[in-house]
């Protein structure tokens, strides 16, 4: 499997040839045929970026306009910034990272933020409320909020538009239905940004590997097709799945499996009893989060009902015990998937070929 590096270097050599070719065929000196392509372009590049803005943008919170190419963003949820990564654009500043990481984000990210220039400041963002002077400070003609680490209320975001135009995620998805917190694809978030950035071009570029990518998967595997599937945990003696439009749940409907078979999970996450249990029962396999709490593998083993899950009988358990995956897994960003591709599609073909000895060997950054 590809990773986007890889993608995207390919990209960067076909448009390197067919700029040489073009030099060498193009009548002049040597000078001439190197110096007014380049020149060209630049123009080009600066003029459909102006022509880009101002910009009007519909919010889940009203629209808002943007009316210059932002040069100074900040960023208030987990994600965004990796999306802005791979758009080339560099915040000035990002919310620290919940799982400790340099630059507020993991390695799956790197090579986009390298290639970005970006060197962000960190900074505790608020878990309930957000800290309007320390985000005043960083000076920015944008502030990102559409992945925020909690509701944004209305006053918040009256306080925030003070500093800053806010973009929070999209009124609606691009089928026209309401978005819901923390359930928009990645194709719509990164459209908005981009509309917010002048980057649309690059967008659709990442969109389309990121899709190729998905179809990749689904057509060597069409016997994954009806199949279901859940990210879930354990939780304060519970155990618990995402909502179906969950991120992370995302992932797997993209890879061809059906995320939407449980009732309940229309919420952001279901917790469920251990005398609930069966309602898992008929799944055909499940993600099991126990990298953060480790313990959890135990405990979810543990309840009564776990020997007669489908899953159990089946072998369809996938154990997500590897702390890297798991925060690429959750961002949901564009370098990201491709991290998640390249980890979960092995551990999928094992827990799902309905043999319960075949063994699911988990995921290791570090092998």
């Amino acid at each position: 499997m590809l990773n986007p590096t890889t993608r995207r270097a390919g990209v960067a050599g076909m448009a390197a040839a067919a700029a040489l070719l073009l030099a060498a065929c193009s009548s002049g000196s040597a000078d001439d045929a190197t110096e007014e392509p380049t020149d060209s372009a630049t123009e080009t590049a600066e003029e459909t970026t102006t022509e880009a803005f101002p910009v009007t943008l519909d919010t889940v919170m009203g629209e808002v306009t943007i009316e210059d190419q932002p040069e100074r963003v900040v960023t208030l949820g987990s994600h965004e910034h990796e999306y802005l990564y791979a758009l080339g654009v560099a915040p000035v500043a990002v919310p620290v990272s919940w799982q400790g990481y340099d630059n507020g984000t993991g390695p799956w990210a790197e090579e986009d933020r390298l290639a970005a220039g970006a060197e962000p400041e960190t900074f505790e963002p608020g878990t309930t409320t957000y800290d309007a002077e320390a985000i005043a400070a960083f000076e920015p003609d944008l502030i990102v909020a559409t992945y925020p680490n909690h509701t944004m209320t209305q006053e918040e975001f009256d306080l925030l538009s003070g500093i800053a135009p806010v973009v929070t995620r999209p009124a609606t998805d691009a089928q026209g239905n309401e978005t819901v917190e923390w359930g928009v694809s990645l194709a719509d978030e990164l459209s908005l940004l981009a509309q917010a950035t002048g980057t649309t071009d690059k967008a659709e570029e990442i969109i389309s590997e990121i899709d190729a990518a998905y179809a990749e998967v689904r057509d060597a595997h069409p016997e994954w097709e009806g199949l279901t599937s859940q990210v879930g945990g354990f939780y304060e003696g519970q155990a618990f799945v995402y909502s179906a439009n969950d991120t992370r749940n995302q992932f797997l409907a993209n890879v061809g499996l059906d995320v939407s078979s449980i009732e309940g999970t229309e919420e952001a996450w279901f917790q469920i009893s251990a005398e609930q249990l069966d309602v898992l029962g008929e799944l055909d396999s499940i993600v099991w989060q126990v990298a953060t709490t480790p313990e959890a593998r135990g405990d979810l083993e543990g309840l009564p009902l776990f020997p007669s899950l489908n899953v159990t009988e089946t072998g369809g358990s996938i154990w997500l015990s590897d702390p890297i995956l798991e925060g690429a897994f959750f961002a949901n960003s564009p370098s990201s998937v491709f991290y998640s591709i390249d980890a979960f599609v092995p551990m999928l073909e094992q827990a799902l070929d309905g043999d319960p000895a075949t063994e699911v060997v988990e995921f290791s950054s570090e092998s």
